[in-house]
């Protein structure tokens, strides 16, 4: 029985050092000790009971304070029902990966991050500073083609805290690209 434990145990942290990829060795040591007291799903909903958002939140504490943070799944929606909106956030509520959609169900908006990394030392401060965290993520914007009939991949390159950087691809509707803008120049 105590083996079996152990080697679950060692699975679930085999499995959740491994499964967030995006982050930096100094990150995952930043935030090896922050472990969650609580954690709930939750439901919100439009004052009209329609349901506005789902997610899985957990709660960490700290001498001073505690912090909810969401993670894993998080869908929104529209007051009218149709899904707005996917996110996959890791353990401390940063976007792993997004699409927003419009309201017809096509995709309008994708990121994926590339590389998560905190400027911090140690977690002492980790959820009471808010720029510490460093975000790239690859970004992909969609547009509805009127000659195509038909959403297409409009623009798609990379920010860093949400300010772009390199190569930024510009494409028409079908598909070519009109234009290439560096960012780094």
């Amino acid at each position: 029985m105590k083996r079996d434990l152990i080697f679950i145990t060692s699975l679930v942290l085999f499995i959740s050092n491994g499964m967030f990829s995006q982050h930096t060795q100094k990150f995952k040591e930043i935030t090896k000790n922050l472990i969650a007291i609580d954690s709930s799903e939750n439901q919100y909903y439009y004052t009209d009971g329609a349901i506005k958002k789902t997610a899985k939140s957990r709660v960490y504490k700290t001498p001073s304070y505690s912090y909810s943070k969401d993670f894993g799944k998080v869908l929104t929606y529209y007051k009218s029902g149709e899904l707005k909106s996917e996110q996959e956030l890791d353990n401390y509520g940063n976007e792993l990966s997004v699409v927003f959609y419009n309201q017809n169900g096509t995709t309008w908006w994708k990121s994926e991050t590339l590389e998560i990394d905190s400027k911090l030392e140690d977690a002492t401060n980790f959820f009471m500073v808010t720029d510490h965290i460093k975000i790239v993520k690859k970004l992909k914007e969609y547009k509805f083609g009127k000659e195509i009939g038909t959403m297409y991949l409009k623009e798609e390159g990379k920010v860093s805290n949400g300010k772009k950087f390199g190569v930024w691809k510009i494409y028409d509707e079908y598909g070519r690209i009109k234009e290439e803008i560096n960012f780094d120049s």
